[in-house]
């Protein structure tokens, strides 16, 4: 190898080691700036509130979601004439007598006429009138049942739209665990 060979060659290595060396560079400078940028965005957004909505129900009274705040609300959209909600709403029953006393409640809210609501619940929770939809609108209610769940604080915690029953252990664990916030 003569001198001019090897100083070539030096000068490639000494080339080679600086693109190394800049590409390293920028590799951290694109980490760093995704990180600042998930630093700035924080966690997760906070989940929607919940639309509220005033209806009647089938024993006359008013009520509207927002006055339920301070508790964990379990509110299913259903009709009588749909099967599926029926076992839905035996589920709700018993989640009701065993949580209700840590803070849950259970609303339903029907699309029957007022005359064809007023067995739905057997008196286990509120059955809120909704012959007209109002309130299936506002939560995009397409299928029955549907289920949603509120936080404490009024936010849109789970939305069940699929028209099948929520599996009662996954409904228990969920209802737990915004329990226990």
């Amino acid at each position: 190898m003569t001198p001019q060979d090897r100083s070539t060659e030096i000068l490639q290595a000494r080339a080679r080691s600086r693109r190394l060396a800049l590409a390293v560079v920028a590799l951290c400078g694109v980490l760093l700036v995704g990180h600042a940028i998930r630093e700035a965005r924080g966690s997760e957004p906070p989940p929607a509130l919940a639309p509220d909505f005033a209806l009647k129900s089938s024993g006359g009274q008013n009520l509207r979601l927002s006055e339920y705040r301070s508790e964990v609300v379990a509110l299913a959209f259903v009709a009588s004439w749909c099967g599926g909600c029926r076992d839905s709403l035996a589920e709700l029953r018993r989640l009701q007598e065993t949580l209700g006393p840590q803070g849950l409640h259970v609303m339903a809210v029907s699309f029957d006429e007022p005359s064809m609501a007023t067995g739905i619940a057997a008196g286990a929770f509120p059955v809120l009138l909704d012959p007209e939809g109002e309130a299936g609108r506002l939560y995009d209610v397409g299928r029955l049942p549907t289920l949603m769940l509120v936080d404490r604080s009024g936010a849109l915690r789970a939305a069940y739209r699929d028209g099948k029953p929520v599996a009662e252990a996954e409904l228990d664990r969920q209802l737990r665990a915004l329990l226990a916030e």
